[in-house]
């Protein structure tokens, strides 16, 4: 079965639903068991009004109307096609989540209102046999789930400042990595992290020890960019390793001043030795970072229409030690007139956060399925 890794998820949804109107939902704790070639979660859900199921990645996600859901979240581990289901409230009502290993699958869910019992059944496509699935720390690695979107600079940390002077780059990350972190979550059914949420200081090395300890999947840095020659426009994506243009010198150079007086380190681990040790970290996943700023880097150009700067490679020390794929996104110059206007825009914002979200959706869908090599 662990050839059943590198095929996409195609998921048949079939709900049936007969639950009168209630109030409230009483929840029991789901079971979760292989039966003949599918995998079967059941728990009781009385008072259900509806059930709205939908595919978000390689979740199943039933969103149900109720205020009995546990708080916080409770995950129960899975077997056979499943990883995982995961119970928890989400606005007015609960969400129940079954995470599938990598494969190809259909699904159907049914939910009687007499008994109050839903049976959600999993089987693949192919005809395999669940109990044969023996999904392993390998396997689990050939999937995305948590995602960590670190807002660049923040506090006294200001990055660069616009062409009007009315703007400063870290005000207008935030919005854009919020669109970003909302697309990622409802779309593709990841876990995101925020670095921070506020106009917060926060450390160079305090991001990267976030990612590290949350052991996310990919980390991406969301900044904005700024040139002395303010005719510069357009969108760049960097991964880390040596500059090998001026231009990506002088910007490393601009976005690595927050490191000389990162809160997170002595001074003495801002030297070369400890930049050259973070870099052989993150050269293990080296190839992984420049695929997956092609993918954002390509969708920014299709999706915005924008000057295309292209991937490059700069020394970022917010890159320096990350323990997965990690790319740096400069999404359009603040110090150019015209993309200022664009850049403070809530309409653009959204759109520039869609770019990148198809960017990472499009390399998740070619890691997954085994593409990228």
């Amino acid at each position: 079965m662990a050839g059943n890794a590198g095929k996409s998820i195609t998921l048949l949804i079939l709900v049936l639903l007969t639950a009168p109107l209630m109030a409230q939902a009483e929840l029991s704790a789901p079971e979760i068991y292989n039966e003949g070639l599918a995998t079967i979660v059941e728990l009781t859900l009385e008072g259900v009004e509806s059930l709205e199921a939908t595919r978000q990645g390689a979740a199943l996600i039933l969103d149900i109307a109720s205020d009995s859901f546990p708080s916080p979240a409770e995950e129960y581990e899975g077997i056979g096609f499943i990883d995982t289901v995961t119970l928890r409230p989400v606005n007015d009502g609960g969400e129940l989540r079954v995470l599938l290993w990598p494969g190809d699958y259909f699904y159907t869910a049914e939910h009687s209102g007499a008994t109050g019992l839903l049976r959600i059944e999993v089987r693949d496509s192919y005809g395999s046999d669940p109990a044969a699935l023996t999904p392993d720390s390998n396997l689990d690695k050939l999937r995305i789930r948590r995602i960590v979107i670190d807002p660049g600079h923040g506090g006294n940390y200001t990055g660069t400042g616009s062409y009007s002077g009315r703007w400063l780059e870290k005000q207008l990350v935030l919005p854009i990595s919020y669109y970003l972190s909302n697309l990622l979550e409802h779309h593709l059914g990841l876990e995101v992290l925020l670095t921070r949420s506020a106009d917060t200081k926060i450390g160079l090395h305090g991001r990267t020890l976030l990612a590290n300890r949350a052991e996310a999947d990919l980390f991406i840095s969301i900044h904005l960019n700024g040139h002395s020659n303010n005719h510069a426009h357009g969108a760049e994506t960097f991964f880390l390793a040596d500059a090998e243009t001026s231009d990506s010198r002088a910007l490393a150079h601009l976005e690595n001043a927050d490191f000389s007086v990162d809160p997170d380190l002595p001074m003495e681990s801002t030297d070369e030795l400890a930049f050259i040790l973070g870099s052989l970290m993150q050269n293990e996943y080296l190839t992984e970072s420049q695929q997956l700023a092609g993918f954002v880097q390509e969708s920014m150009v299709y999706n915005l229409g924008c000057n295309d700067r292209g991937v490059k490679q700069a020394p970022f020390y917010v890159l320096v030690g990350t323990q997965m794929p990690a790319i740096l996104v400069e999404v359009g110059f603040l110090t150019n007139e015209t993309e200022e206007l664009l850049l403070i825009d809530p309409t653009y914002q959204h759109e520039a956060a869609y770019a990148i979200y198809r960017g990472i959706a499009e390399y998740k869908a070619a890691f997954e399925s085994g593409l990228l090599r």
